[in-house]
């Protein structure tokens, strides 16, 4: 596989996944040691998103790239706090 395949933005999908369900944990585990309550629509952003997505891929990348993969993080982060999170009861 050449430098370029490597680094297309689907190939970079795994990394995206992965970054955004650590987000989710890190989120998670540091409210939980505040004994706080997770509770709620996930908290995070896209802009969160593609800052996380920079650090984590070292590449150059171009912004439509970066929001692709900012946008799968966000999914997985969100999926992540979907599955422990409490719905919102207040109005």
């Amino acid at each position: 596989m050449d430098a370029a395949a490597e680094l297309a933005p689907s190939a970079l999908l795994p990394i995206a996944t992965a970054v955004g369900e650590a987000w989710a944990n890190e989120l998670v585990r540091a409210l939980r040691s505040e004994d706080r309550e997770i509770i709620g629509a996930w908290p995070g952003t896209l802009g969160e998103a593609r800052m996380r997505i920079r650090l984590a891929v070292r590449h150059r990348l171009e912004l439509p790239e970066i929001q692709e993969l900012a946008r799968a993080a966000y999914v997985a982060a969100r999926r992540g706090w979907q599955e422990v999170a409490q719905p919102d009861l207040e109005p």
